[in-house]
Protein backbone atom coordinates (compact mmCIF):
# COMPACT_ATOMS: atom_id res chain seq x y z
CA UNK A 1 0.00 0.00 0.00
CA UNK A 2 1.07 3.70 -0.25
CA UNK A 3 0.76 6.19 1.81
CA UNK A 4 2.08 9.51 0.74
CA UNK A 5 4.13 11.68 3.83
CA UNK A 6 3.61 8.49 5.23
CA UNK A 7 0.67 10.04 6.70
CA UNK A 8 -1.01 7.28 9.15
CA UNK A 9 1.54 5.28 9.41
CA UNK A 10 2.54 3.54 12.77
CA UNK A 11 6.04 3.41 13.16
CA UNK A 12 6.33 2.60 17.20
CA UNK A 13 4.11 1.73 20.11
CA UNK A 14 4.90 5.33 22.76
CA UNK A 15 4.05 6.03 26.63
CA UNK A 16 5.35 9.38 25.95
CA UNK A 17 2.69 11.84 24.17
CA UNK A 18 -0.73 11.61 22.97
CA UNK A 19 -3.18 13.93 21.22
CA UNK A 20 -6.58 13.44 21.87
CA UNK A 21 -8.68 14.86 18.78
CA UNK A 22 -11.50 14.43 19.97
CA UNK A 23 -11.33 16.18 23.29
CA UNK A 24 -8.94 18.96 21.98
CA UNK A 25 -6.48 18.08 24.78
CA UNK A 26 -2.12 17.06 24.66
CA UNK A 27 -0.74 14.77 27.10
CA UNK A 28 2.92 14.08 27.81
CA UNK A 29 3.21 10.98 30.04
CA UNK A 30 -0.60 10.97 30.96
CA UNK A 31 -0.32 14.66 32.33
CA UNK A 32 -2.47 17.31 30.71
CA UNK A 33 -0.22 19.71 28.65
CA UNK A 34 -2.15 22.37 29.73
CA UNK A 35 -1.84 21.55 33.51
CA UNK A 36 2.26 21.31 33.14
CA UNK A 37 1.98 24.27 30.96
CA UNK A 38 0.64 26.35 33.84
CA UNK A 39 2.24 24.45 36.97
CA UNK A 40 5.57 22.82 36.27
CA UNK A 41 9.48 23.91 34.87
CA UNK A 42 11.02 23.02 31.44
CA UNK A 43 12.91 20.94 33.73
CA UNK A 44 10.50 19.27 35.31
CA UNK A 45 9.30 18.31 32.06
CA UNK A 46 12.48 17.21 30.55
CA UNK A 47 12.89 14.84 33.78
CA UNK A 48 9.19 13.48 33.01
CA UNK A 49 9.24 12.95 29.58
CA UNK A 50 13.24 11.20 29.84
CA UNK A 51 12.02 9.07 32.82
CA UNK A 52 8.61 8.34 32.66
CA UNK A 53 6.97 10.03 36.46
CA UNK A 54 7.54 13.60 37.73
CA UNK A 55 11.02 13.98 39.92
CA UNK A 56 10.92 14.17 43.45
CA UNK A 57 12.37 17.53 44.96
CA UNK A 58 15.87 15.94 45.31
CA UNK A 59 16.02 14.40 42.00
CA UNK A 60 14.70 17.39 40.45
CA UNK A 61 17.74 19.36 41.80
CA UNK A 62 20.17 17.04 40.94
CA UNK A 63 18.94 17.04 37.41
CA UNK A 64 18.86 20.90 37.36
CA UNK A 65 22.91 20.57 38.49
CA UNK A 66 23.71 18.34 35.92
CA UNK A 67 22.47 20.29 33.44
CA UNK A 68 24.45 23.79 35.24
CA UNK A 69 27.28 22.00 35.19
CA UNK A 70 27.47 21.39 31.46
CA UNK A 71 25.74 24.45 30.00
CA UNK A 72 29.15 25.97 28.54
CA UNK A 73 30.38 23.05 25.77
CA UNK A 74 33.89 22.81 25.42
CA UNK A 75 36.43 24.88 24.17
CA UNK A 76 36.27 23.48 20.27
CA UNK A 77 32.47 24.17 20.40
CA UNK A 78 33.22 27.61 21.25
CA UNK A 79 35.67 28.69 18.89
CA UNK A 80 33.60 26.51 16.10
CA UNK A 81 30.13 29.00 17.19
CA UNK A 82 32.98 32.05 17.20
CA UNK A 83 34.09 31.45 13.26
CA UNK A 84 30.60 31.14 12.31
CA UNK A 85 30.26 34.47 9.19
CA UNK A 86 28.00 37.19 10.76
CA UNK A 87 25.51 35.61 8.08
CA UNK A 88 24.83 32.78 8.83
CA UNK A 89 21.80 31.54 10.55
CA UNK A 90 21.42 30.75 13.68
CA UNK A 91 19.55 27.64 13.33
CA UNK A 92 22.85 26.50 11.45
CA UNK A 93 24.97 27.14 13.59
CA UNK A 94 22.63 25.55 16.86
CA UNK A 95 22.70 22.13 14.20
CA UNK A 96 26.99 22.98 14.01
CA UNK A 97 27.67 23.34 17.18
CA UNK A 98 26.03 20.06 18.43
CA UNK A 99 27.67 18.18 15.79
CA UNK A 100 30.47 19.33 17.63
CA UNK A 101 29.61 18.57 21.11
CA UNK A 102 30.44 14.99 19.83
CA UNK A 103 33.73 15.67 19.22
CA UNK A 104 36.56 13.58 21.13
CA UNK A 105 34.09 11.67 23.23
CA UNK A 106 33.95 7.71 23.45
CA UNK A 107 30.69 7.13 21.51
CA UNK A 108 30.90 3.43 22.38
CA UNK A 109 28.43 2.95 24.92
CA UNK A 110 25.03 3.05 23.25
CA UNK A 111 23.55 2.07 26.53
CA UNK A 112 20.32 4.23 27.80
CA UNK A 113 22.10 5.40 30.73
CA UNK A 114 24.86 7.03 28.39
CA UNK A 115 22.41 8.17 25.76
CA UNK A 116 20.41 10.06 28.76
CA UNK A 117 23.69 11.65 29.73
CA UNK A 118 24.25 12.65 26.06
CA UNK A 119 20.89 14.14 25.83
CA UNK A 120 21.48 16.27 29.24
CA UNK A 121 25.02 17.66 27.79
CA UNK A 122 23.21 18.42 24.36
CA UNK A 123 20.32 20.01 26.19
CA UNK A 124 22.36 22.23 28.39
CA UNK A 125 24.44 23.92 25.99
CA UNK A 126 21.97 24.77 23.40
CA UNK A 127 20.81 27.95 24.45
CA UNK A 128 24.47 28.55 25.51
CA UNK A 129 25.58 28.37 21.82
CA UNK A 130 22.64 29.89 20.37
CA UNK A 131 23.17 32.86 22.53
CA UNK A 132 27.11 32.96 22.14
CA UNK A 133 26.60 32.92 18.46
CA UNK A 134 24.28 35.84 18.55
CA UNK A 135 25.95 38.41 20.77
CA UNK A 136 28.69 37.25 18.42
CA UNK A 137 27.63 38.57 15.09
CA UNK A 138 26.27 41.62 16.50
CA UNK A 139 29.59 42.69 17.82
CA UNK A 140 29.12 41.40 22.04
CA UNK A 141 31.00 39.44 24.07
CA UNK A 142 29.41 35.91 24.94
CA UNK A 143 27.90 35.80 28.97
CA UNK A 144 27.63 32.71 30.90
CA UNK A 145 24.97 33.46 33.85
CA UNK A 146 26.12 30.82 35.89
CA UNK A 147 24.45 32.14 39.31
CA UNK A 148 20.77 31.80 36.93
CA UNK A 149 18.32 29.34 38.41
CA UNK A 150 16.11 27.81 35.47
CA UNK A 151 17.20 26.69 32.05
CA UNK A 152 14.53 29.74 30.93
CA UNK A 153 16.48 32.09 32.49
CA UNK A 154 19.90 31.27 31.46
CA UNK A 155 18.50 31.04 27.93
CA UNK A 156 16.90 35.19 28.36
CA UNK A 157 20.35 35.95 30.10
CA UNK A 158 22.56 34.55 28.11
CA UNK A 159 21.03 35.99 24.59
CA UNK A 160 20.36 39.38 26.25
CA UNK A 161 23.04 39.93 28.51
CA UNK A 162 21.10 41.41 31.26
CA UNK A 163 18.91 39.57 33.93
CA UNK A 164 15.28 39.08 32.75
CA UNK A 165 11.90 39.33 34.75
CA UNK A 166 10.59 36.97 36.72
CA UNK A 167 7.48 37.63 34.36
CA UNK A 168 9.71 37.06 31.52
CA UNK A 169 10.94 33.85 32.54
CA UNK A 170 8.04 32.05 33.58
CA UNK A 171 6.71 33.45 30.04
CA UNK A 172 9.86 31.12 28.31
CA UNK A 173 9.61 28.46 30.61
CA UNK A 174 5.64 28.09 29.49
CA UNK A 175 7.07 28.45 25.86
CA UNK A 176 9.82 25.56 26.11
CA UNK A 177 7.19 23.57 28.18
CA UNK A 178 4.68 24.01 25.11
CA UNK A 179 6.78 22.73 22.21
CA UNK A 180 8.93 20.58 24.33
CA UNK A 181 6.91 17.57 23.07
CA UNK A 182 4.19 16.86 19.95
CA UNK A 183 4.09 13.19 19.22
CA UNK A 184 5.93 11.90 15.99
CA UNK A 185 6.63 15.03 14.49
CA UNK A 186 9.00 15.25 11.45
CA UNK A 187 12.01 16.23 13.20
CA UNK A 188 11.34 13.13 15.91
CA UNK A 189 10.46 10.70 13.16
CA UNK A 190 14.26 12.09 12.51
CA UNK A 191 15.76 11.48 15.21
CA UNK A 192 14.01 8.23 15.81
CA UNK A 193 15.30 7.20 11.87
CA UNK A 194 19.47 8.10 12.41
CA UNK A 195 18.90 6.85 16.06
CA UNK A 196 17.50 3.35 14.64
CA UNK A 197 20.53 2.53 13.03
CA UNK A 198 22.39 2.63 16.40
CA UNK A 199 24.12 6.08 15.77
CA UNK A 200 24.89 8.10 18.95
CA UNK A 201 21.91 10.86 20.42
CA UNK A 202 24.70 13.86 19.28
CA UNK A 203 23.90 12.29 15.47
CA UNK A 204 20.08 12.02 16.15
CA UNK A 205 19.69 15.32 17.01
CA UNK A 206 21.85 16.85 14.62
CA UNK A 207 19.23 15.31 12.14
CA UNK A 208 16.50 16.45 13.73
CA UNK A 209 17.57 20.02 13.86
CA UNK A 210 17.85 20.18 10.04
CA UNK A 211 14.81 18.60 10.08
CA UNK A 212 13.09 21.10 12.07
CA UNK A 213 14.28 24.34 9.72
CA UNK A 214 12.27 23.23 7.03
CA UNK A 215 9.44 26.17 6.48
CA UNK A 216 6.96 22.96 6.47
CA UNK A 217 7.75 22.30 9.83
CA UNK A 218 9.45 24.52 12.50
CA UNK A 219 10.74 27.08 10.31
CA UNK A 220 7.02 28.17 9.77
CA UNK A 221 6.90 29.97 12.94
CA UNK A 222 9.23 32.48 11.15
CA UNK A 223 6.95 33.39 8.46
CA UNK A 224 4.54 33.87 11.51
CA UNK A 225 6.91 36.38 12.77
CA UNK A 226 7.31 38.16 9.52
CA UNK A 227 4.05 37.75 8.71
CA UNK A 228 3.16 39.94 11.50
CA UNK A 229 5.18 42.71 10.78
CA UNK A 230 4.69 42.68 7.13
CA UNK A 231 0.69 43.54 8.28
CA UNK A 232 1.94 45.84 10.64
CA UNK A 233 -1.82 46.59 11.87
CA UNK A 234 -5.26 45.30 13.25
CA UNK A 235 -6.44 47.97 10.22
CA UNK A 236 -4.76 46.41 7.27
CA UNK A 237 -5.59 42.59 8.22
CA UNK A 238 -8.40 42.19 6.39
CA UNK A 239 -7.01 43.60 3.18
CA UNK A 240 -4.02 41.71 3.44
CA UNK A 241 -5.40 38.50 3.91
CA UNK A 242 -7.65 38.79 1.16
CA UNK A 243 -4.73 39.61 -1.35
CA UNK A 244 -3.14 35.99 -0.01
CA UNK A 245 -5.53 34.45 -0.57
CA UNK A 246 -6.55 35.70 -3.95
CA UNK A 247 -3.08 35.05 -5.06
CA UNK A 248 -3.56 31.26 -3.57
CA UNK A 249 -0.83 31.78 -0.52
CA UNK A 250 -1.31 30.08 2.60
CA UNK A 251 -1.55 32.15 5.63
CA UNK A 252 1.75 31.63 8.24
CA UNK A 253 0.55 30.60 11.50
CA UNK A 254 -2.51 28.83 10.44
CA UNK A 255 -3.46 25.10 9.31
CA UNK A 256 -1.51 21.95 10.43
CA UNK A 257 -1.87 18.16 9.86
CA UNK A 258 -3.33 16.97 13.05
CA UNK A 259 -5.61 19.66 13.63
CA UNK A 260 -8.04 19.79 11.33
CA UNK A 261 -11.91 20.31 13.64
CA UNK A 262 -10.31 22.68 15.66
CA UNK A 263 -7.41 24.93 16.65
CA UNK A 264 -4.10 23.55 17.85
CA UNK A 265 -5.54 23.42 22.04
CA UNK A 266 -1.71 24.85 23.09
CA UNK A 267 -2.99 28.12 22.00
CA UNK A 268 -5.70 28.17 24.91
CA UNK A 269 -2.22 28.33 27.43
CA UNK A 270 -0.61 30.98 24.75
CA UNK A 271 -2.81 33.25 24.53
CA UNK A 272 -2.85 34.21 28.02
CA UNK A 273 0.68 34.20 28.17
CA UNK A 274 0.78 36.76 24.95
CA UNK A 275 -1.64 39.05 26.76
CA UNK A 276 0.54 38.48 30.02
CA UNK A 277 3.18 39.96 28.19
CA UNK A 278 1.73 42.41 26.96
CA UNK A 279 0.36 43.89 29.92
CA UNK A 280 4.14 43.58 31.70
CA UNK A 281 5.15 45.73 28.56
CA UNK A 282 2.20 48.30 28.12
CA UNK A 283 1.95 47.07 24.65
CA UNK A 284 -0.93 45.30 23.02
CA UNK A 285 -0.29 45.95 19.38
CA UNK A 286 1.39 42.74 18.76
CA UNK A 287 -1.33 40.69 20.55
CA UNK A 288 -4.45 42.21 19.77
CA UNK A 289 -2.70 41.86 15.98
CA UNK A 290 -2.53 38.30 16.29
CA UNK A 291 -6.17 38.20 17.89
CA UNK A 292 -7.50 39.73 14.87
CA UNK A 293 -5.58 37.58 12.42
CA UNK A 294 -7.23 34.62 14.46
CA UNK A 295 -10.58 36.00 14.64
CA UNK A 296 -10.76 36.92 10.66
CA UNK A 297 -8.93 33.87 8.80
CA UNK A 298 -10.76 31.34 11.26
CA UNK A 299 -13.63 33.21 9.46
CA UNK A 300 -12.66 32.75 6.05
CA UNK A 301 -10.77 29.28 5.87
CA UNK A 302 -12.33 27.05 9.09
CA UNK A 303 -14.58 25.42 6.88
CA UNK A 304 -11.68 23.63 5.01
CA UNK A 305 -10.22 22.78 8.05
CA UNK A 306 -7.72 25.35 8.72
CA UNK A 307 -7.29 26.85 11.88
CA UNK A 308 -4.57 28.46 14.10
CA UNK A 309 -1.63 27.25 14.94
CA UNK A 310 1.09 27.55 17.90
CA UNK A 311 3.17 29.55 15.54
CA UNK A 312 0.57 32.12 15.49
CA UNK A 313 0.86 33.49 18.80
CA UNK A 314 4.64 31.83 19.86
CA UNK A 315 6.00 34.93 17.35
CA UNK A 316 4.10 37.47 19.49
CA UNK A 317 5.70 36.31 22.45
CA UNK A 318 9.24 35.81 21.58
CA UNK A 319 9.02 39.12 20.22
CA UNK A 320 7.89 40.60 23.54
CA UNK A 321 10.79 38.62 25.38
CA UNK A 322 12.89 41.15 22.50
CA UNK A 323 14.49 37.86 20.58
CA UNK A 324 15.60 38.41 16.90
CA UNK A 325 12.95 36.47 14.14
CA UNK A 326 15.77 34.59 13.49
CA UNK A 327 15.81 33.28 17.12
CA UNK A 328 12.06 31.59 16.44
CA UNK A 329 13.47 28.78 15.29
CA UNK A 330 16.59 27.62 17.49
CA UNK A 331 14.68 28.71 20.51
CA UNK A 332 11.94 25.87 19.54
CA UNK A 333 14.87 23.16 19.26
CA UNK A 334 16.05 24.72 22.51
CA UNK A 335 13.13 23.20 23.63
CA UNK A 336 11.74 20.32 21.14
CA UNK A 337 15.20 18.34 22.23
CA UNK A 338 13.26 17.04 25.79
CA UNK A 339 11.06 15.28 23.18
CA UNK A 340 13.61 14.11 20.82
CA UNK A 341 15.23 12.94 23.47
CA UNK A 342 12.83 10.54 24.95
CA UNK A 343 12.08 9.15 21.72
CA UNK A 344 15.22 8.59 20.88
CA UNK A 345 15.57 6.46 24.08
CA UNK A 346 12.40 4.38 24.11
CA UNK A 347 12.48 3.64 20.70
CA UNK A 348 16.20 1.97 21.71
CA UNK A 349 14.68 -0.43 24.01
CA UNK A 350 12.86 -1.89 21.35
CA UNK A 351 15.06 -1.14 18.23
CA UNK A 352 14.49 -2.08 14.72
CA UNK A 353 15.84 -0.77 11.79
CA UNK A 354 13.61 1.71 9.97
CA UNK A 355 13.61 0.94 6.17
CA UNK A 356 10.74 1.68 4.15
CA UNK A 357 10.23 0.91 0.71
CA UNK A 358 8.65 2.61 -1.93
CA UNK A 359 6.79 2.02 -5.32
CA UNK A 360 8.75 2.07 -8.24
CA UNK A 361 6.94 3.93 -11.35
CA UNK A 362 10.07 4.20 -13.71
CA UNK A 363 10.60 2.51 -17.26
CA UNK A 364 12.00 -1.33 -17.28
CA UNK A 365 13.84 -3.06 -19.45
CA UNK A 366 15.87 -0.05 -21.47
CA UNK A 367 19.33 -1.05 -22.94
CA UNK A 368 22.87 0.35 -22.69
CA UNK A 369 23.66 2.32 -25.62
CA UNK A 370 28.08 3.35 -25.45
CA UNK A 371 28.31 7.34 -25.35
CA UNK A 372 29.56 7.53 -28.76
CA UNK A 373 26.44 5.96 -30.45
CA UNK A 374 24.41 8.42 -28.41
CA UNK A 375 22.22 10.84 -30.33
Amino acid sequence: MYFPGLEGVVIKETKICHIDLENSKIYYRGYDLEELALNSSFEEVAYLLWFGRLPSSRELEEFKNRLRSVRKPPRHVEEIVASAPPSAEPIDVLRTGVSALALGEDLSARDIEAELRRGERITAAMPYIVAAFHRLRTGQRPVDPAEAASHAEYYLWAVRGERPTPREVRALDVMLVIYAEHSMNNSAFTAVSVASTLADMYAAVTAAIASLKGPLHGGANVDAAKMLEEVGSVQRVQSWVDEQLAKGRRIPGFGHRLYKKGPDPRLRVLRLLARDLAAERGDFRWVELAEKLEEYVTSKLSQKGIYPNTDLYAAVIFRYLGLPVDLNLPTFAVSRVAGWVAHVVEYRQSNRLIRPTERYTGPLGLRYVPIDQRG
